[in-house]
């Protein structure tokens, strides 16, 4: 259960019976009582007021509905703290004058501190972020400027009212020191029941009580009291241990030194050991007791800062911790690397995906698993690469597995920094393709030719689709070229059909160095191309691009190695349909190029024919 929750828990309202809410209005008594007792509490003095964090807390914990009778039973408790005090040390006013008296002031001045209770607990039940106020030291200021501050203030001209009717005192010097009192008192005493409500109070006195604890709380006050007896103005040296203690213990048991230096303090301004200056006005007195509010400051915020370190680097390792299995559970392929590139860390299915255990993997160069030129590549560009710019994305290679087959993967990498920017150690995100590269090549292939790499008959039939819809739509022309080489045979039954097909490859090669980038080659299958030419305004262009062609096709292949190659010498006949003239469909475009190309070769072959309509048997010789 986290701070927050439990805090909720502590303070949530819940129904209480008539034992619960005397014990807690009888801690609240005792707590005004030693208010009274520890501090200078002759009439319109400074009273180290304790009592209101514990009654707000009291109401916090209960439901709304018996709120009446926890400010009866708090208000009875404080009036009888009031008289036992007034009684025992004012022995003075011992009749029955002056017994009323005191019981009307009691009653009076309790009636008041109900009043800045009710204030305390309704502004402390609308801090949004209660659990935040023992480990974060923004939120435990604004805390108590809203709970210890401005209750003390609206309830003072009260007090002060109370007080002056009272003892007949001055009712501005009254009411100042009233909300001097209160505030130093619930400063002091708010942060530690907060600490205690957000552990179960035997977690708290568990805490206060371990023996380290303990030595380093009873010596702190030793100091206290050290200073405040040997010094005049012992503030800054009272400070001292509490500030000390704070990041070297609990956060209880620094409140309650904090709560215990405020009681000091008190103690000695009642006995006269530390002594109020002399001053000329009737606020002087008030920047004394600045002073002392300001000692109870550092040594708070300074603990309340320690707790939430601690709950943050608490956190840190917790989150470490899951960080380190999601990391190995993660349902991705993930390494990390050292700045030497030796594997420090894997993910389960980096493992399952390459077939490896984990000891064999972590210490070992990133490349040793990596294809032999991939590894070389990723030495010599990739890492470097990426150590200069922190990064890289989508770097493509193969990895190997245990079994000695490839992984195809995608890396993207990112490099951690130490505080001088020296590489620490990089995170890499894999994805396996392999998958992904054989669906690509398939698909490929399913639209292209496998020995050329050209687009074969089912591209063609889409583009040349396309076309006729385009041009029929908003006018234009474009061509359609059938090529097929003459007596292609011939080379297969010379030369074999290795040869015959480095030739293809070739003649591909030449084909799409002849066309422009708006024009399309496609193989059909054996020595039959086609092409799609683009023509922007008449086919006028359409010879000189033909002779260009069949000049590219009669130049010498050389084929095979460089130890037995040969060369071969090829021509090609070339017949051209022409949109819309020789058809608008995509079917009678293709046959009337076929027509025209067989035309050319029954012409003589190495020659190109338009169609038109009764074409002759001849065609024009590539001269």
């Amino acid at each position: 259960m986290d701070s927050n929750s439990t805090l909720t828990w502590r303070l949530s309202e819940k129904s209480r019976d008539l034992g619960w809410i005397i014990r807690w209005a009888v801690i609240c008594g005792i707590t005004a009582l030693s208010s009274l007792i520890i501090s200078d509490a002759r009439p319109g003095q400074v009273v180290f007021w304790l009592a209101n964090p514990v009654g707000a807390i009291s109401l916090l914990r209960l439901q709304r509905k018996h709120w009446c009778r926890m400010i009866i039973a708090i208000i009875a408790s404080i009036w009888t703290a009031k008289l036992i005090y007034e009684m025992v040390f004012d022995l003075g006013r011992v009749d029955i004058d002056g017994v009323l008296s005191m019981a009307t002031g009691a009653g009076l001045e309790a009636s008041v501190r109900m009043i800045e209770i009710l204030l305390t607990a309704s502004l402390l039940g609308r801090v949004e972020s209660l659990s935040r106020a023992v480990e974060s030291v923004s939120v435990h200021g604004m805390l108590l400027l809203r709970c210890a501050l401005m209750p003390s203030v609206l309830a003072a001209p009260l007090g002060g009212m109370v007080w002056a009717i009272d003892h007949q005192g001055y009712w501005q010097l009254m009411a100042l020191n009233w909300f001097t009192g209160s505030a130093i008192g619930t400063v002091a005493a708010l942060p530690l029941a907060l600490a205690v409500c957000v552990k179960h109070p035997k977690l708290a006195w568990k805490d206060v009580s371990d023996p380290q604890a303990l030595f380093i709380l009873l010596g702190g006050m030793a100091v206290v009291l050290w200073t405040g007896t040997s010094f005049p103005q012992p503030f800054v040296l009272m400070v001292v241990p509490v500030v000390l203690m704070a990041p070297r213990t609990n956060l209880v048991t620094t409140l309650t030194a904090n709560f215990f230096m405020a009681g000091s303090m008190a103690a000695l301004i009642r006995y006269g050991v530390l002594i109020l200056p002399s001053t000329s006005t009737w606020w002087g007195d008030t920047l004394f007791y600045l002073s002392v509010l300001a000692t109870l400051l550092p040594g708070l915020f300074l603990a309340v800062m320690s707790e939430g370190q601690r709950k943050t680097l608490a956190v840190l390792e917790a989150n470490e911790s899951n960080a380190r299995v999601l990391y190995f559970q993660t349902p991705a392929i993930l390494h990390s690397i050292d700045a030497d590139n030796r594997i420090v860390r894997v993910s389960r299915l980096w493992l399952h995906t390459l077939g490896y255990r984990e000891d064999e993997v972590i210490g070992s160069q990133v490349t040793d698993f990596m294809e032999p030129t991939a590894a070389r590549h990723f030495k010599d560009v990739v890492i470097p690469a990426s150590l200069r710019e922190g990064r890289c994305d989508k770097i493509e290679f193969q990895m190997l597995k245990r079994d000695g087959t490839l992984c195809d993967v995608v890396l993207s990498a990112i490099w951690e920094y130490d505080s001088s920017q020296n590489p620490k150690i990089c995170l890499a995100v894999l994805q396996d393709v392999s998958e992904k590269k054989y669906l690509e090549a398939r698909s490929h292939y399913a639209e292209h030719d496998p020995l050329t790499g050209l687009p074969n008959r089912v591209i063609l039939q889409d583009r040349l689709k396309m076309l006729c819809v385009h041009h029929a739509r908003h006018g234009g022309t474009f061509a359609v070229g059938f090529l097929d080489l003459d007596h292609f045979k011939e080379v297969n039954d010379t030369y074999g059909h290795d040869a015959g097909d480095l030739l293809l490859r070739e003649l591909a090669s030449r084909l799409q160095k002849c066309l422009r980038s708006e024009d399309t080659v496609c193989r059909l299958g054996g020595d039959e191309f086609v092409m799609l030419f683009a023509l922007a305004n008449s086919s006028s262009e359409l010879p000189i691009l033909a002779r260009k062609i069949l000049q590219a096709v009669t130049g010498p292949f050389i084929i095979g190695t460089s130890t037995n190659a040969c060369s071969v010498v090829v021509s090609a006949s070339l017949g051209i349909s022409v949109f819309p003239e020789s058809g608008s469909e995509p079917a009678l475009l293709l046959t009337h190029a076929d027509q025209a190309m067989y035309a050319a070769k029954h012409g003589g072959r190495n020659r190109f024919e338009i169609y038109r309509v009764n074409i002759p048997n001849k065609g024009h010789r590539l001269v």
